[in-house]
């Protein structure tokens, strides 16, 4: 049986304090003696230990606010499209996924084509998120189509998945480098990173159509994809691989321990200069 305060704040006529003179705290500062002394404007949440608001550890209620406030933010973003449908903002869902859908049309991700037989037909879904910002506004709607990897056949749907991954210690370097030689540092995110990279020619793999919204005109044919998804399980390894052919063509040279890591050196205003990238 949950406390009273419990109950209040489900029923959303709780108060941050039982006591309406109790201060406001910030993390790091000492608790007032005249506010420590009292059990009760702390809360039934908190106590003191040694001048310090803490938890109780406790507390027979804890779980059931910690359930309100994870509903409270899951709430924001729908599980399926269906549910989606359901919100009194889907019209902002149905936007952000045309929108998604037009990206990937200019991309040329898919063709239409009528699937082999005994062919491996790998699934899809959205993926839905509310993009907040830091006082909790939903500032953007955000959709993005995934293929489900786990229907993929090892052997015949993918091979080899390995990706380099950026070492900590690589990491550290550069930015040691960077602070002691006085240089910059810049950092860049590639939007749809996966969508600049086509698949291998020997690689025939077949995607549903997207959840609610096939192809007008599609008859029986399928999805034969033509650049890698997210959820695929080779993407990233393909990516990996765009990456580095491209860095090669510029001219970088790649780390021979670090394969994350690829450097430039060039003459700037007679200076010898340092070009690194960091691939994280």
């Amino acid at each position: 049986m949950p406390l009273c305060i419990v109950c209040d704040l489900q029923a959303g006529e709780g108060v941050v304090h039982s006591s309406t003179n109790a201060p406001h705290i910030d993390p790091g500062l000492q608790v007032p003696e005249t506010f420590a002394e009292d059990p009760v404007g702390a809360g039934g949440v908190w106590t003191v230990d040694d001048g310090s608001p803490a938890m109780h550890e406790d507390f027979e209620g804890m779980e059931f606010i910690f359930a309100a406030e994870t509903a409270d933010a899951e709430g924001l973003e729908p599980c399926t499209l269906t549910e989606a449908k359901h919100r009194p903002n889907w019209p902002s869902w149905e936007k952000a996924i045309e929108e998604e859908l037009a990206t990937l049309k200019t991309a040329s991700t898919w063709r239409l084509e009528e699937a082999l037989p005994r062919t491996n037909i790998i699934g899809s879904k959205w993926v839905l998120k509310a993009k907040k910002d830091t006082a909790g506004n939903v500032v953007q709607y955000k959709a993005r189509l995934v293929t489900q990897g786990f229907s993929q056949i090892s052997g015949v749907d993918y091979d080899d998945t390995y990706t380099p991954v950026a070492k900590l210690a690589s990491t550290r370097a550069v930015i040691a480098m960077v602070n002691r030689l006085g240089m910059e540092i810049h950092q860049i995110d590639i939007k749809g990173a996966y969508l600049n990279r086509e698949l291998n020619a020997n690689e025939v793999l077949y995607m549903h159509h997207p959840p609610g919204y096939k192809v007008p005109n599609a008859g029986t044919c399928v999805l034969r994809l033509i650049k890698t998804l997210y959820g695929l399980k080779q993407s990233g390894r393909r990516w990996y691989q765009k990456l580095t052919s491209v860095f090669i063509k510029l001219g970088f040279k790649q780390c021979a321990v670090d394969q994350a890591v690829y450097y430039r050196v060039v003459v700037v205003k007679g200076k010898l200069t340092v070009v690194v990238v960091h691939v994280c």
